[in-house]
């Protein structure tokens, strides 16, 4: 139910408000609202609607609690529970369903848990605790608890409730949507009165709470709420419907608003700064083996980093053992960068964002779930550095904390002290023409027309980039002109290679400045059809595949690129002695959306060029805006199905007159 908080983020919460909780209660507390909960023992199916029953699942019942109470100890803890029914229609509902996934986060612990089936005929069989194993994650950071429901038939229910014992956090995101629609939604929260949270719904505002007996209590219902319904050019986990908490005040504090972005500022400022003097001598050792060079150290500093220490999220971030490890978290590694620059004078300031594609920071609600990872701004480059990411150089950060808001910290020094000041800012994305996926073509038909020879120089730079050159040292010598071969294919399917390089292929260049460039020299008899005298040239499949926007249903969500991009591509041929093309202006296509004084936000543009039998086509395609209002879906949606139908232009070869 609560997201996974960093562990720097809930060791903030101890410090600032709390003693450290013990990792396990001795008992769960019999005063807990809800500590008797349980389903009913015997009953039938629940009925559903002919609409309901036309979904491949639908859960009937969503019933969640969070609950902040003292344990036998008197410390603070948090404890949930959770009950869900779900009817299964369909196949492809059985198969989302039938095996439970339980978060067991470090330091807690699954209390109680029950689970079973009501086939449609009223008969009930509980999942035997035998069939429930734990899992780990692929990094290993977080573990599930994964039981298996056997003996799943359509129209099934499954049913399972279970409660947990957490660490303290202050701040929790709760999900209410998912891929299925959901009849009834019923969310509390409880702390004790002295405790007050503010939970704000997305969409919409802040929730009321209410005292009762001693407990302060705010609740949430909502019925019929629909499936949440994947859509093309769209963040839709980010769009979900959800509830967001922190903790806001406390009668100890009066009514001095806790956890505010100043506190953060203050709080990351101590965090990522403070180094003792060890630690420190240790950043000093280290500077001296780099030997960096005086005039740009900073480019040097960062390959080193990124090539000598590891990234695990488990590792201590004491940089004398992060030095001693050569391992460190991706806090580890945002104190080890800002040691070493400190050091070195070079000027910048700490900003905390997340992935907007899970949620986009909302500046007006002072939750810390916002602060998922650091970064690096240097005012006087306006460049970025993201410390934690070995596979992004300066100045490139991963697109997906661009075009959002971060809280940005800067130290500043009040006398002989020193002190930090914290703001809300934007973290821009590059411009779509730092992000190429350009391609450079020549066709040259067979003498007999059987077969073609094309020669092709795909250039990929800034976020195109970033999916392949990282990684592209990384893979075996001689898996590698596999790798090359598919890009080419998506333009020639049945290409056979004739010559194939690859430049820019080392580790640890920055792709604006070097773009990871493919050259291929392919013959390919699936580029001309014969239709009895005439030929056809399928010119658009040069292009490679293009995505398709057509739903017929209405738009959900405002249109959210990944990142802005731009797509440049030529393509020559020499029409063929006696021949000539009938259908030219087939490849003239004008589609523009979002028109400003600097020209249109997105663009298909593709035009030809002839001089004597050689033809040159030149196509231009960007889009300039991450986000766009659905209320205009249909100029962006006519940009983006121009692609999509240039891919499907064939050019008709026919004998002169």
């Amino acid at each position: 139910m609560v997201r996974r908080l960093p562990a720097w983020l809930i060791l903030a919460g101890l410090l600032l408000l709390a003693p450290a909780a013990a990792l396990r209660a001795q008992s769960v507390p019999t005063t807990l609202t809800h500590a008797k909960y349980t389903w009913e023992a015997k009953r039938k199916p629940l009925p559903i609607t002919p609409t309901e029953a036309q979904q491949p699942a639908v859960v009937l019942r969503d019933f969640r609690v969070e609950e902040f109470a003292p344990d036998a100890r008197q410390e603070l803890r948090l404890y949930s529970v959770d009950h869900r029914i779900v009817r299964v229609n369909t196949s492809d509902g059985i198969e989302r369903f039938n095996k439970i996934y339980l978060p067991v986060q470090d330091g807690s612990r699954i209390v109680s848990l029950k689970a079973r089936t009501i086939s449609p005929r009223g008969e009930i069989v509980e999942v035997a605790e035998s069939n429930m194993k734990e899992l780990k994650d692929e990094d290993g950071s977080r573990g599930f608890k994964v039981f298996a429901v056997e003996g799943v038939e359509k129209g099934s229910e499954i049913e399972y409730f279970f409660t947990r014992e957490r660490p303290l956090a202050y701040f929790g995101r709760v999900p209410l949507q998912s891929e299925v629609p959901t009849r009834e939604v019923h969310v509390e929260l409880i702390s004790p009165e002295a405790l007050t949270f503010e939970v704000r719904r997305y969409p919409g505002g802040l929730l009321r709470d209410t005292v009762l007996q001693g407990k302060r209590l705010i609740r949430f219902n909502l019925r019929n709420l629909p499936a949440l319904r994947e859509e093309g050019f769209a963040q839709a986990n980010a769009q979900r419907q959800r509830l967001e908490y922190k903790l806001a005040y406390s009668t100890a504090r009066g009514r001095t608003r806790l956890f505010t972005w100043a506190d953060a500022s203050q709080f990351l400022y101590g965090r990522v700064y403070n180094w003792d003097k060890d630690e420190l001598k240790a950043a000093d050792k280290l500077l001296k083996q780099m030997s960096l060079p005086a005039d740009q150290p900073l480019p040097a500093l960062e390959n080193y980093l990124k090539t000598k220490f590891r990234l695990d999220e488990s590792s201590e971030e004491n940089l004398v053992r992060v030095l001693a490890t050569r391992t460190a978290s991706e806090m580890g590694f945002a104190r080890l960068f800002a040691a070493l620059m400190h050091r070195l004078n070079i000027a910048h300031e700490l900003v905390l964002t997340n992935n907007r594609s899970e949620a986009a920071f909302d500046d007006s609600f002072d939750t810390w779930n916002y602060l998922d990872h650091p970064v690096f701004y240097f005012p006087a480059t306006k460049q970025w550095l993201a410390p934690g990411r070995p596979d992004y150089r300066l100045p490139m950060i991963p697109a997906e904390w661009t075009a959002n808001k971060g809280l940005f910290v800067r130290r500043v020094r009040l006398g002989n002290t020193e002190s930090a000041v914290g703001k809300i800012g934007d973290i821009p994305t590059l411009t779509a023409d730092q992000s190429p996926s350009d391609l450079d073509i020549a066709v040259q038909f067979a003498p007999a027309l059987d077969k073609t020879t094309i020669t092709i120089r795909e250039t990929l730079g800034g976020y195109h980039a970033q999916e392949i050159q990282p990684f592209f040292a990384l893979i075996p010598d001689d898996k590698r002109p596999e790798i090359l071969q598919n890009l080419i294919k998506s333009s020639v399917p049945d290409a056979t290679f004739l010559k194939l390089d690859a430049t820019n292929t080392e580790s640890g260049l920055n792709p604006l400045e070097k773009p990871f460039i493919v050259d291929a020299t392919v013959e390919s008899a699936a580029l001309l059809d014969r239709a009895g005298p005439k030929y056809l040239f399928k010119i658009g499949t040069l292009l490679g595949p293009q995505a398709e926007l057509y739903q017929n249903e209405e738009r959900q969500f405002d249109i959210e690129n990944e990142y802005n991009r731009r797509y440049n591509r030529t393509i020559t041929f020499e029409v063929p002695a006696g021949y000539r093309v009938r259908n030219l202006q087939d490849l003239n296509v004008d589609v523009k959306a979002g028109p400003t004084a600097a020209g249109p936000e997105f663009l298909f543009q593709s035009s030809y060029e002839q001089q004597g039998q050689k033809v040159t086509v030149t196509i231009r395609e960007y889009y300039r805006q991450v986000r766009w209002p659905k209320s205009d879906f249909e100029a962006f949606r006519g940009v983006v199905n121009a692609a999509a139908n240039f891919n499907k232009v064939v050019l008709v070869l026919e004998k002169k007159s």
